[in-house]
């Protein structure tokens, strides 16, 4: 991803599973960028067109 690039803000609604960009259906990647020690976001990628997407999901490592 370079660093120009805006990731999109997504709202998860019942099902996410298609692309609102491109309209691949078969899901997602998901991707983890770190935010501070043992805390991530996790950002989903389409397969297809590459776009990125912040959903407002964190996790904790251990």
């Amino acid at each position: 991803m370079s660093s120009k690039e805006v990731v999109k803000r997504l709202t998860v609604e019942n099902e996410l599973s298609t692309c609102p960009e491109c309209g691949y259906t078969d899901g997602f990647h998901v991707s983890f960028n770190m935010v501070e020690h043992k805390r991530a976001e996790v950002v989903l990628i389409c397969p297809s067109c590459h776009k990125r997407f912040r959903i407002g999901w964190e996790v904790v490592l251990k």
